[in-house]
């Protein structure tokens, strides 16, 4: 593919992405983003986790292509956000209506509102919704750095909660609010506590298991990865590193990506996720844009080509444009269903793959 026609092929991705955010809000009454589109039960209720941090992303396309519906769609996202907050101070889990605190949703949605706040000067509501999100998250730290309370599953502990260390860690920089320095650092260094001697975690699953989707595994090396980047800890890049460079080869050995990953990576090939896919460009950009190997570009090129080949072309309005949780669509994550997230993490890919095309 030349350099031209990539760039037209990320463009017209990108444009179908978007469209299918605009679609997502509209059918929740203009109220968030919905979690999903199911080719059963059709569009889901708004989630309020994957609404917060999809708000960096329109904001950067929203820059990019100077355009206003792009930034009153995060102005829409980030304030009902900040009617959904608690009193004191967290968002709930799962989809809206939920009540119980939820550490990782209340991470995501302050890192959305404090970017809001940031780019957009009037956004002082959001800002200030962001500052109580992250007291709350700071209170709930342990000594050792680990959250266990909020949990998605009741007693595990998940290592993909380094994701919610590096957004505490984006919204207290923008937030300008350094006593959340200390108790990060210790975070970062309980959930790099997790690498097993082969590179892959423990506890990578959204539940217990041994297996763990390339989803949850994407988060945790990315959050360790910018987590570690902001405090320089040598060690723990030089363990994400050894992590990405043992999935490449796993990768590379088998030709394709598996669905989920347990020790050893032993893969379960049975399926594939879109929506992991598009993370691990994520993952492999971010990395390459701060290390001197191409190789980590080169990979990020391929596992974004690994989720565009699945993007619906569709005509039906609740998947044209949306990444499938698997592939083949009965696959074991998010069985027939177009999560926003996948969305998100596409637009993320396709922007950070601009500056390389």
């Amino acid at each position: 593919m030349t350099r031209l026609s990539a760039q037209a092929a990320y463009e017209r991705s990108a444009e179908m992405a978007l469209a299918w955010l605009f679609r997502s809000n509209s059918a929740c009454g203009g109220k968030g983003s919905a979690h999903s589109y199911s080719v059963v039960w059709g569009w889901s209720k708004p989630y309020p986790e994957t609404t917060g941090y999809l708000i960096p992303s329109l904001l950067a396309w929203a820059r990019l292509r100077r355009d206003e519906a792009l930034f009153l769609l995060a102005r829409r996202f980030g304030r009902w956000l900040v009617e959904l907050q608690q009193p004191e101070g967290f968002w709930t889990g799962g989809m809206v209506g939920g009540n119980r605190p939820s550490v990782f949703n209340t991470a995501m949605i302050a890192d959305g509102l404090s970017a809001l706040a940031a780019h957009l000067t009037d956004e002082a509501t959001a800002g200030a919704s962001a500052h109580r999100g992250l007291a709350w998250l700071l209170s709930r730290l342990e000594p050792d750095g680990a959250w266990r309370h909020g949990l998605y599953v009741s007693d595990f502990v998940p290592v993909y909660h380094a994701y919610a260390v590096s957004a505490a860690l984006r919204t207290a920089e923008r937030l300008q609010q350094p006593e959340g320095r200390e108790p990060l650092q210790r975070a970062l260094h309980y959930y790099a506590g997790f690498f097993r001697p082969d590179g892959t975690l423990a506890n990578a699953g959204l539940k217990p298991g041994p297996w763990a989707f390339t989803h949850t595994i994407a988060y945790a090396l990315h959050g360790l990865w910018d987590a570690a980047q902001y405090f320089q800890e040598k060690t723990i890049q030089q363990q994400v590193l050894t992590s990405c460079r043992s999935l490449q080869g796993i990768i590379a050995q088998q030709g394709r990506i598996a669905g989920r990953y347990r020790e050893g990576w032993t893969g379960d090939y049975s399926f594939t996720s879109p929506v992991g896919n598009a993370q691990l460009s994520c993952l492999f950009r971010a990395i390459g844009n701060d290390v001197s190997d191409p190789a980590f570009d080169q990979w990020a090129d391929w596992t974004l080509d690994r989720a565009i080949e699945h993007q619906c072309q569709g005509s039906h309005p609740g998947t044209r444009g949306a990444l499938p949780g698997s592939v083949p669509g009965w696959g074991p994550y998010l069985r027939g269903r177009y999560p926003n997230w996948g969305v998100k993490f596409l637009l993320d890919a396709l922007y950070a793959a601009r500056a390389a095309v």
